[in-house]
């Protein structure tokens, strides 16, 4: 899991998600602005690696939404 010292500001809002959100290994839905997706995760760390990514992508555009995290089916 990455440290939240040696993360930009965008970094530590989707990592901080992430751990709000965080249950157990399954399937969680990701939201910001008006973007919806899921994801499969076994561990936060590869949660955080999947929604960060998806989020840098609409960087541009939505850099201050606020990322929602929660899960929708515990494994």
């Amino acid at each position: 899991m990455m440290k939240s010292k040696m993360t930009d500001a965008q970094d530590r809002k989707v990592l901080q998600a992430c751990r709000n959100g965080w249950f157990m290994s399954g399937t969680y839905r990701v939201l910001f602005d008006n973007h919806e997706r899921t994801f499969d995760a076994d561990s936060t760390g590869i949660l955080f690696s999947s929604v960060n990514k998806w989020f840098k992508s609409h960087k541009a555009r939505h850099a201050n939404a606020d990322v929602v995290v929660k899960c929708i089916k515990a494994c």
